[in-house]
């Protein structure tokens, strides 16, 4: 499984130095190592603060200082009063800039000529903003430095207005192909609302919006395409930040369940302590695991219906099947050798499709 590192957004404009500080010190802790941060807030109409080059400048050396790598929005108007030039981004290393995400305002040969800086500072591409995005891309690989090129997906703080999924994968596959990575945004139910105070979260993805976050990093990171994920909200719980290290530190994915209460305990350790791998002569209607064969005894019991995403172990009738489990990926009737002792929670649904053909490794989690 491909790793995507770990990030957190914070906004001067939204928030004192010191509880960005208490962030920033309790994410380094934990495994972050990107941090996004946009200086251009009250240049597109948000209600915030007044915060000063001066405040960015506090907080991205503080990044530096934990080795975090900051990626900073801005558009050309803001890249002007900055005293940045296409032919000299010191102003803007002295800031503190690692990344430079582009939100605007530079058309393809400006991007060329800014990947040729000589301050080392890598260029961030919004992927879906231009027309003519690969164009753009290529022009950069054959005239420009494709070692300081990158993208990364916008987010939407606004309800209803967040990116497909598969769309969203499918232009990250094809930069990847040409040798360029994305970046892309989750949220965090917990934060405060200070990018939209009608909205609910910041993400890239629709479907991620009212999504635990580590089962959207889970979903992004299985795709293999991105391979920096960051919290898009002002103010990320401890708890969630601490739910996506613990998964992003692992190489499978958790899909989370509910099982019989009555399940013998010896069945119970086996099926939630075992690393399945879905068999990759994948039936139709059967994610398939044969990891749990024959390590316990299993007696009929509940030999009933399994609808859609039921857990089922096969019992001592099914012979050398015995401890088979199995994911039904639709409804089935009863089957005499199954026991179905639990079900995948709907939530896992896209997890459920993307361990299937043993592409990704997966646990049940309880």
């Amino acid at each position: 499984m491909k790793k995507a590192e770990i990030g957190l957004s914070v906004y001067p404009d939204f928030q004192s130095y010191a509880v960005i500080e208490q962030q920033l010190l309790a994410a380094s802790d934990l495994g972050y190592t990107h941090v996004f941060t946009s200086i251009q807030l009250g240049n597109l109409g948000f209600e915030r603060s007044e915060a000063s080059p001066s405040d960015f400048k506090k907080v991205l050396h503080l990044c530096q200082k934990l080795k975090m790598c900051t990626h900073v929005d801005i558009n050309d108007q803001v890249f002007k009063q900055l005293g940045a030039s296409l032919d000299n981004l010191e102003p803007l290393k002295v800031l503190g800039v690692d990344v430079l995400r582009l939100d605007g305002g530079f058309g393809i040969e400006e991007t060329v000529q800014l990947t040729l800086n000589k301050q080392g500072i890598v260029i961030e591409d919004n992927p879906v903003m231009h027309p003519q995005l690969f164009k753009k891309a290529r022009a950069v690989l054959e005239r420009g430095n494709p070692l300081q090129y990158r993208m990364c997906h916008n987010f939407f703080p606004r309800n209803e207005t967040g990116l497909d999924f598969d769309h969203t994968q499918e232009i990250s596959s094809k930069l990847l192909e040409m040798g360029l990575n994305s970046g892309i945004f989750i949220t965090s139910q917990s934060s405060t609302n200070d990018l939209n105070l009608t909205g609910n979260g910041v993400c890239t993805v629709e479907d991620h919006r009212y999504l635990p976050a580590e089962l959207a990093f889970s979903e992004l990171r299985n795709t293999g395409v991105y391979d920096v994920i960051l919290f898009g909200d002002s103010h990320p719980s401890v708890e969630d930040l601490k739910a996506v290290s613990e998964i992003a530190r692992k190489d499978y994915c958790e899909l989370e369940v509910w099982l019989d209460q009555a399940l013998p305990t010896d069945q119970k350790t086996v099926v939630l302590e075992t690393l399945h791998h879905a068999r990759i002569d994948q039936p139709k209607s059967l994610v398939r695991s044969t990891q749990t064969r024959k390590r316990m005894k299993v007696t009929p019991y509940r030999c009933i219906q399994r609808p859609y995403l039921s857990i089922t172990l096969d019992n001592d009738r099914s012979n050398r099947y015995e401890g088979e489990l199995q994911i039904t990926l639709e409804d089935l009737g009863p089957n005499p050798v199954c026991n179905v002792i639990g079900q995948v929670k709907p939530t896992c649904k896209r997890l459920l499709e993307q361990v299937k053909y043993s592409q990704v490794s997966f646990k049940l989690k309880e």
